[in-house]
């Protein structure tokens, strides 16, 4: 007999994947030293095919507008879309680029040339969405998990039942619950109850799965999609802030064996 501990069993939620986007602010007067074709590193196009680095070919004028279209090109070449360019701040011309893929990708870098040379601070870029993989992970902080099913009955009573009630199986439903504490740190989906409310808000389906803590080795679980239904959050003196939420399912339940 293997009586299941309840602390193993949680509800999870899965996480959609994400499309990472880049800030690129080129220098808007002479971001090079020496005029001449650039390498663009560690390119990821929408197929996730990686690619060495790639050379963006010299820019006509050493300014801002001109490096910023050779670097345009190379990554829409490559499957990146492009914002428009900003105007000058604090020196610098701006663009977006976004990655064709949806997922955990490689961070763009910028390197000289076999002639082009990067002024000192020529062009900064920093990430501003990361690119992640859908991943399902539990409820973060949680204290409490349930899962439960229900199946309707069709009454299809006559007069030749003899008195006794007859029925047929109706709608099926499920429903996962769990009680967290409230985490004010982070705005991770599976942590954060303003996660939770946008998807109650927005009538996002979401999908849900309630499992065995992972171990890596045949772990049961029972998943769908589901919207959140219910939630509610209490914060009383001197005490701990929780969260409560309630999902209920849309379509089948499956289970399985992770």
């Amino acid at each position: 007999m293997a009586i299941k501990n309840a602390s193993d069993l949680l509800v999870y939620k899965t996480v959609s994947s994400t499309t990472q986007i880049t800030k690129i602010s080129v220098l808007d007067v002479s971001p090079m030293t020496t005029l001449g074709s650039l390498f663009i590193t560690n390119l990821t196009d929408s197929s996730g095919t990686k690619f060495p680095s790639t050379g963006t070919g010299s820019p006509a004028v050493n300014n801002a507008d001109n490096v910023i279209s050779r670097i345009k090109a190379t990554l829409t070449n490559k499957g990146y879309s492009v914002s428009s360019t900003s105007a000058v701040v604090d020196g610098y011309k701006s663009f977006t680029a976004t990655n064709g893929l949806a997922g955990d990708v490689l961070t763009l870098g910028f390197t000289d040339g076999a002639t082009g040379i990067i002024a000192t601070d020529g062009i900064i870029k920093s990430v501003t969405t990361e690119g992640e993989d859908v991943s399902v992970s539990p409820i973060g902080h949680s204290t409490s998990a349930s899962i439960s099913f229900s199946a309707d009955l069709r009454d299809i009573t006559t007069k030749d039942s003899l008195g006794w009630q007859d029925n047929l199986g109706g709608l099926k439903s499920f429903e996962l619950s769990t009680d967290a504490f409230v985490d004010i740190t982070t705005e991770d989906d599976n942590y954060d109850f303003y996660n939770q409310y946008i998807s109650l808000k927005d009538r996002t389906q979401v999908e849900v799965r309630f499992a065995e803590r992972v171990t890596g080795g045949n772990d049961r679980y029972w998943q769908g999609n589901a919207y959140v239904t219910s939630l509610s959050m209490d914060a009383g003196v001197e005490e701990n802030a929780t969260y409560s939420v309630s999902f209920t399912g849309t379509g089948v339940a499956t289970t399985g064996e992770d």
